[in-house]
């Protein structure tokens, strides 16, 4: 049985309480100064189920810190709308290829204008179905949003506890653009699709069916099971005590990092949780390991692939078409 779980896709569940982060506008200085901030929002294709739910969240909302409007001294103007559907697009797409910018020189390469075309292009699409009724855009949601992504922006390579926490810190990520399809729908994007009331759901148009799927993170006691292509995993802090001939069991507390665990016959562990590992040598939980550190499972590695007896790097957050302009 194959633990390469699907790691790309977007996190776009829908909380309905606000978001952490910033107030939707920034103040206008007596000097008319124009404050800029800016973060972004990826879409991504997918390659392995956990990591590809995770990238193609971050695909669909697009954001930046943008501008109020400032009058001529001496009057009062009420501001204008920072982000409208006329101008969303046009203001989002370079702010979004800025803040890639460093993640796609560390992973490969990097062209600001392919970049922008690219980003203008999706964002296009998603105003056109916000137009034809098939999307809801929430333009207030774009600046807690870009708050709230920067740090995985930043990060760039993620590693499996990065994504436990996603769906809670993206909620107002969700709200941007926020498809209408429901699940099992034949879908083109991960936008289309309608996200989850759930801050332990993440939602993505699956690459592989063109249908709108749901990835779960299930509580203590949960039933589970362990096959290829799951789409339920037990949440942060536990593990599937799975029973190896059903491949079914049941979300268990996992053991803690430093402390004693037990290698079965198969020579592998789960009872350490995704992102940690049973050492053969000490039988302690350990954390998983970093690219190029020797390795004999999968489940060794923060990448979950263990190629030719080392760790391969975390799959980045954007890929060539996003950084590039080139698929």
């Amino acid at each position: 049985m194959s633990l390469r779980f699907v790691l790309k896709g977007r996190i776009l569940p829908r909380e309905r309480r606000r978001a952490k982060g910033v107030s939707a506008f920034s103040t206008v200085s007596p000097s008319c100064v124009e404050p800029w901030g800016h973060a972004t929002l990826p879409p991504m294709k997918r390659r392995s189920t956990f990591h590809t739910f995770f990238m193609l969240a971050l695909s669909t909302t697009t954001v930046s810190l943008g501008l109020l409007a400032c009058g001529d001294e001496g009057t009062t103007n009420t501001p204008t709308a920072k982000y409208t559907l006329e101008n969303v697009c046009a203001q989002i797409a370079p702010q979004l290829c800025a803040t890639r910018e460093n993640c796609c020189l560390q992973t490969g390469a990097y062209d600001e204008t392919a970049c922008i075309t690219f980003e203008t292009g999706e964002c296009e699409k998603n105003v056109a179905d916000v137009k034809a009724g098939k999307m809801t855009f929430d333009p207030d949601s774009i600046d807690p949003c870009v708050v709230a992504v920067k740090p995985y922006a930043d990060k760039c390579l993620l590693t499996i506890p990065d994504y436990y926490d996603a769906p809670t810190d993206l909620a107002s990520c969700a709200k941007v653009f926020s498809g209408k399809l429901a699940a099992d729908s034949v879908c083109e994007r991960t936008a289309q699709c309608e996200s989850s009331l759930s801050d332990k759901e993440l939602v993505t148009c699956n690459t592989a069916t063109s249908k709108c799927s749901t990835l779960r993170f299930l509580p203590k006691d949960a039933p589970c099971t362990i096959s290829q292509d799951i789409t339920e995993f037990c949440d942060n802090g536990l593990y599937c005590n799975v029973n190896i001939l059903t491949q079914k069991g049941t979300c268990k507390a996992a053991t803690p990092v430093g402390s004693a665990c037990t290698i079965g016959p198969t020579g592998i562990s789960l009872e350490c949780g995704l992102g940690y590992y049973c050492d053969t040598t000490t039988k302690l939980c350990t954390d998983a390991k970093p690219k190029d550190a020797p390795c004999s499972l999968l489940l060794e590695c923060q990448s979950l692939k263990c190629t030719s007896s080392v760790c391969e790097a975390p799959a980045p957050l954007y890929n060539k078409e996003q950084c590039t302009g080139m698929p």
